[in-house]
């Protein structure tokens, strides 16, 4: 192996015939080192043919940037190898060779907004607590149980509702399973009905796919005689049984995982694969301890920590050299008093020799660190800009409210007062919004709108609210897609980003490109009920259930 030098668990890990492997990879012990070199060796030591290789990650950019990294190293040949997400090579497999048109992809976001909007037609229901806020059951029950049903490829129909007892099936729970039970096969219809398909679907259509065509089985297998899988440890039942279909005869498998980082635990994944795989394939795994990441006293701690988790299979990382390192401190206090300690021991670091840029600050939650760059802002302290959240960037903010206001969203007096603070001044839309009482529940702009003395006393917002009143006289002859596309246009939401054109500027217009192609694809899967109003129902469902990621430039 020329121009590397791996560890001696490495170089066992990446020079292994092509049988049966499990790497136990703790964080930081260099498993894209192991998995990349792993690869390039089957294919120039054991002359694996790239085109005969699956490579499954769990991210899209993982897939790319490890296929990147192989061509640099194997050349040209490399491009045939299959490197990808779970649910981009059971897309492609039932492109491949499903009879049946694919349906589109149905995203959990529209999944949520279709079972809120048509919530009502999912009664009677037998729980007393899922009619009292649709929003809860859909999102912390309806979702989950169905996803879960097909992570585990649980036939919900065969399933027996539990009898009521005193300690764990209350009479509420059994209520809700059933009622789950018999929502599920609605929600599957409704999906047929639009012709679309959800992650969980496309997974359990290619398990079904695999396991009942004896055909496309044979001919997969042939194809993917190597299959390689990163992150094992976060693959759920169905994905498990994908794998071991498609690697049953040829037996060539390689898997990373490490039981210690679960992180997909909503998803079906648990440590049980690790043992499972041991069951199905046998062999020894192989584990990597040394740690090139942390040092000693961190690893110490984490070691110290994990042990005590019995079903895990015994690893324990070490520091490369044995660098001890510093002793993490735990400091408890006030909130005041931790935004004060934390100042002070950057101030040291600094005052030791340390830079600025070699300082990190970790947060719980996205307003703690609002919090924390804010105090440390004042401190004298300078703080690198976070990645905004989806629904705090300014500009989608601004469209966002645009929308909520013309529409008469959930949110419209929110918004209201947004637009008049930023179009007007901030003063102006304090003074407005005080003329009523909280409790009088009448949309702000309604109350506006008629009252010719409002508009008389503040000049400045006649301009708005005719720019409102513009867009709702064309409302109701346009969908959501070309709306929203007017609203940028003329309130030239993107001019002053584009002339710019920093990372900030960058960032903002990528995400209000994918909220104007969300509200494009809305108006075409939901022709029926396309419009402004609808698609307001459905970014709000989108807010209630956590937002969206954020598309970093």
């Amino acid at each position: 192996m020329p121009n590397i030098n791996p560890n001696e668990q490495q170089r066992k890990a990446i020079e292994h015939p092509p049988a049966p492997l499990m790497i136990l990879a703790g964080a930081g012990t260099g498993k894209t080192f192991t998995l990349e070199h792993r690869i390039v060796y089957l294919i120039q030591h054991y002359h694996v043919d790239p085109s005969n290789i699956l490579t499954i990650t769990y991210t899209e950019k993982a897939a790319r940037e490890l296929k990147e990294r192989i061509l640099n190293k194997v050349g040209r040949s490399a491009h045939v190898m299959t490197v990808s997400t779970f649910h981009s090579f059971c897309y492609q497999l039932l492109r491949d060779y499903s009879s049946e048109q694919l349906p589109q992809l149905l995203e959990e976001s529209e999944a949520i907004h279709m079972l809120l909007e048509r919530f009502d037609e999912l009664g009677p229901f037998k729980s007393d607590e899922f009619p009292l806020n649709p929003p809860k059951a859909v999102i912390d029950s309806f979702i989950p149980f169905f996803n879960r049903s097909r992570d585990e490829l649980v036939n919900v129909a065969k399933k027996l509702t539990p009898e009521i007892d005193d300690t764990i099936y209350k009479t509420e729970t059994v209520a809700q399973i059933d009622d789950l039970k018999r929502i599920y096969p609605t929600f599957q219809q409704w999906k047929r009905e639009m012709n679309v398909v959800d992650y969980g679907d496309m997974i359990l259509l290619a398990f079904d796919l695999l396991k009942d065509n004896t055909s496309v089985l044979k001919n997969v297998q042939n194809q993917f005689q190597h299959v390689i899988v990163d992150e094992f440890q976060d693959n759920n039942f169905a994905l498990n049984e994908i794998i071991g279909l498609i690697a049953k005869d040829h037996r060539q498998i390689t898997v990373v995982g490490d039981e210690d980082q679960v992180i997909y635990s909503f998803r079906g994944a648990n440590s049980y694969n690790i043992s499972a795989f041991k069951n199905r394939f046998g062999g020894d795994p192989i584990a990597l301890e040394e740690n090139f990441r942390s040092t000693q006293s961190i690893l110490d701690i984490a070691n110290e920590s994990i042990k005590h988790n019995t079903e895990r299979t015994e690893t324990s990382l070490y520091a490369k050299n044995g660098i001890q390192g510093i002793k993490p401190k735990i400091f408890w206090g006030e909130k005041t008093e931790q935004l004060e300690y934390l100042a002070n021991e950057i101030s040291d670091l600094i005052q030791n020799g340390n830079d600025f840029h070699s300082i990190a600050v970790l947060c719980r939650t996205h307003g703690q660190v609002a919090t924390v760059a804010e105090s440390l802002l004042k401190s004298g302290i300078p703080v690198q800009a976070r990645i905004p959240s989806y629904f705090s960037i300014p500009a989608l903010l601004d469209l966002n409210a645009w929308c909520q206001v013309v529409a008469g969203g959930k949110y419209q007096d929110n918004a209201l007062f947004r637009l008049i603070k930023k179009n007007v001044n901030e003063e102006t839309a304090h003074l407005i919004f005080n003329m009523w009482q909280r409790r009088n529940e009448t949309p702000r702009l309604q109350l506006i709108k008629e009252d010719d003395s409002i508009l008389a006393e503040f000049p400045p917002i006649v301009t708005l609210i005719d720019q409102i009143v513009e867009f709702q006289h064309v409302r109701q002859k346009r969908s959501a897609g070309e709306m929203v596309w007017d609203i940028c246009e003329k309130i030239q939401l993107l001019r002053k980003h584009s002339n710019r054109y920093s990372l900030d500027d960058r960032l903002t217009m990528l995400n209000v490109g994918d909220f104007l192609k969300r509200a494009q694809n809305f108006s075409q899967r939901n022709p029926k009920n396309h419009g402004l109003a609808a698609f307001n129902l459905y970014i709000e469902a989108i807010m209630v259930s956590g937002g969206l990621q954020t598309i970093v430039p």
